[in-house]
């Protein structure tokens, strides 16, 4: 009885609040009728037991302010983030088969950008007021922002950065028999002399990048310049021959040698076999890091270790910041004020904070972004996994110290996207092929290695490389 008084009075609060707030809000009257509900249509990627969080959110939205409103959500999921984003694309392009565009829907920078293209979204700043707008941590709030006008078009619900994983439990035998230091795992200079050193020591792989598109993007940033130079909404490459070698020293030339390697769809499928020692990946699949290890017919139970993401020695520890936001199609009056209604609820402490620890993501409120909160949540939520608290207390410690990078959308942005994920390792895993059938034929292992590794095969990556980049820019 008492925890449903406590309930009451917690949604009692939380209306008063969001109602006050939309008063205040452009002088705005409420279009919405509670005796004439109207429906909300959200798409988003979520699965498993996130959707099912997210659901559950849904319900208890619908369940309380929602029906004193006058508003009811209904969600849909469609897959994963690629699958969306296409449907997103050809609803706004009312493609054949198309379902119609929803009112709200999670979208990455570069697909809202677009699909802004093609139709009109909402500007936040018609329904929040600078202060709501200001109490979301300013750096997962900018990348938001974009289009001509430079207004707020994505509302950031749930975020997340990249931690380096280590299988420490497999870390701690090696490094006594060869007198490895953790240390070096906070540089890429550092990982390579690692994975080099497993290598010679066990014949095996030792490391594995997860997201390629990130890693160019930040490594850009830490070596102290961004991939891209802007002119309005136009892009241009800014990567100099310079730069691209020290990420090919630091990428390619590991895979080649064997320290690293990516045979998964995720690293974290890597690491379960026991295939890679650690690897960088999103914070949000902390809960994918193996508790246990299935190698040569044993199982070994293991413990994971999190370390900030890795930065060149000599440059500024910059980190991915990632997460889709949501958006707002352009509509009716009662639909966008019953869509905002929606999502001021949904990043409101203390349901973002539950439903972002449920997902190993991170609330976007500065407020709810505090360790304790965060780790306590965890503890009584059904998802007391150790690598996600650990995460989180590297994670925390990042926000203090590193800078999260996020690119803004641009032309060309979402296809620039996709290069960055597959130019550079697919060139990678063609090259290992190659490796192997001059191997075969008879040559030489460390001969046809070096011969790959070449200033020459570098310059032929980065020529094709800047080709197909500026070819998608001069779109």
């Amino acid at each position: 009885m008492k925890t449903r008084l406590h309930k009451i009075i917690a949604y009692t609060i939380s209306l008063a609040i969001i109602i006050s707030t939309f008063s205040s809000c452009s002088q705005m009257e409420d279009p919405l009728d509670p005796d004439k509900p109207i429906t909300i249509s959200v798409w988003h990627y979520y699965n498993g037991s996130v959707k099912n969080r997210f659901d559950s959110l849904v319900n208890q939205f619908n369940e309380t302010v929602g029906m004193e409103s006058g508003v009811v959500v209904d969600a849909q999921s469609y897959g994963d983030v690629n699958e969306l984003a296409d449907a997103v694309y050809n609803a706004a392009s009312n493609s054949i088969g198309a379902q119609p565009l929803p009112d709200i829907f999670a979208a990455y920078p570069d697909n809202a950008y677009r699909v802004s293209k093609i139709i009109e979204l909402v500007s936040l700043e018609d329904y929040f007021t600078e202060k709501e707008l200001g109490e979301i941590r300013l750096d997962f709030l900018q990348e938001g922002s974009f289009g001509d006008d430079e207004m707020q078009k994505i509302l950031p619900i749930a975020k997340s950065t990249e931690n380096l994983y280590l299988n420490k439990t497999y870390w701690d035998e090696f490094a006594n028999e060869t007198g490895a230091d953790i240390k070096d795992l906070s540089t890429w200079e550092g990982i390579r002399r690692i994975a080099e050193l497993y290598y010679n020591h066990t014949g095996k792989a030792f490391f594995c990048i997860d997201a390629n598109a990130n890693f160019m993007l930040v490594a850009s940033k830490q070596l102290g310049k961004e991939l891209y130079t802007y002119q309005g909404n136009k892009a241009e490459l800014n990567l100099a021959e310079e730069d691209a070698y020290k990420i090919w020293e630091c990428y390619y030339e590991p895979y080649i040698k064997g320290y690293f390697a990516k045979t998964g769809r995720f690293s974290s499928d890597d690491a379960k076999t026991g295939k890679i020692l650690a690897y960088t990946g999103s914070t949000a699949g902390a809960s994918y890091f193996p508790v246990e290890i299935t190698e040569e017919g044993k199982t070994v139970p293991v413990e994971v270790q999190t370390f900030p993401y890795p930065h060149f020695k000599d440059g500024e520890p910059y980190a991915v910041q990632q997460g889709a936001g949501m958006c707002i199609a352009k509509s009716d009056e009662a639909h966008e004020y019953g869509s905002a209604l929606f999502l001021k609820w949904f990043i409101e402490e203390p349901q973002n904070v539950q439903f972002a620890v449920s997902t190993a993501y991170f609330p976007v409120k500065d407020a709810s972004l505090d360790e304790e909160l965060l780790l306590n949540e965890v503890n009584k939520s059904d998802v007391s996994i150790e690598a996600i608290k650990k995460s989180i207390i590297t994670t925390m410690g990042m926000l203090n110290d590193y800078t999260l990078y996020g690119s803004r959308p641009f032309e060309g942005s979402y296809d620039m996207r996709s290069l960055l994920e597959k130019h550079l390792f697919n060139y990678v895993q063609e090259d290992l092929e190659l490796l192997e059938e001059r191997v075969l034929s008879g040559e030489d292992r460390d001969i046809t290695i070096q011969a790959l590794i070449s200033k020459d095969n570098f310059r032929k990556w980065y020529n094709e490389f800047t080709a197909e980049a500026t070819k998608i820019l001069s779109k």
